[in-house]
């Protein structure tokens, strides 16, 4: 008998001892014993439901829906303490990038190509709000707030957020020579905008 033969019929002796008694339209089964990996797996998992099930039902614990609003709420306060640490106005800094060479140049540069096109050559007003009233749409006009309107922009009314194309320095320039144009009274201002802030 050649060794393909013999290696059959001791393939099918075995299945005749692992043969079950079920018939299905004389169709035989055969218990094949599942993979040791799987069944380890699936009492594993069994296991961890009691756990599961208990702690949920009955010990308060957070459903997905709840983690995820968690994970969320987290998530935006996280952001909110990073920006307000590093796109925030910060006193110091301005005061420190003012007095480095050269700013006034970059101030003047920079907002002739990023401002002028809608705020102005002098601040004046065009598709932009006037600069140099005391009226103001966003914020009360303030150092602060006129930085986090450059910074952070105001996107449904046209204003990008100038602040990561700029950089902090660069920021802070447009910044200075914002607030420089304040009555400064030039012709052919546009009207007053917004609220007045004295």
């Amino acid at each position: 008998m050649s060794d393909q033969n013999k290696n059959e019929v001791e393939i099918f002796e075995d299945e005749k001892q692992i043969l079950l008694d079920h018939d299905y339209d004389g169709i035989r089964e055969l218990d094949h014993p599942l993979p040791k990996w799987w069944l380890i797996t699936f009492y594993v998992t069994i296991i961890f439901s009691v756990p599961y099930y208990l702690a949920h039902t009955f010990g308060g614990a957070q459903s997905i829906q709840e983690e995820f609003k968690s994970d969320v709420k987290t998530a935006i306060k996280t952001q909110a303490e990073h920006e307000a640490k590093e796109g925030g106005f910060n006193e110091q800094e301005y005061r420190k990038i003012l007095a480095t060479e050269k700013i006034d140049k970059i101030a003047k540069k920079t907002y002739k190509r990023k401002c002028k096109a809608c705020h102005g050559k002098y601040g004046e007003g065009g598709v932009g709000p006037n600069l140099t009233d005391n009226f103001w749409l966003h914020g009360d006009g303030s150092i602060a707030t006129v930085y986090k309107t450059i910074h952070k922009g105001v996107v449904d009314k046209g204003m990008p957020a100038w602040g990561a194309k700029l950089g902090k320095k660069k920021t802070y320039a447009v910044l200075k020579y914002v607030m420089a144009f304040k009555g400064t009274n030039p012709e052919n201002a546009k009207e007053p905008q917004g609220k007045e802030y004295k």
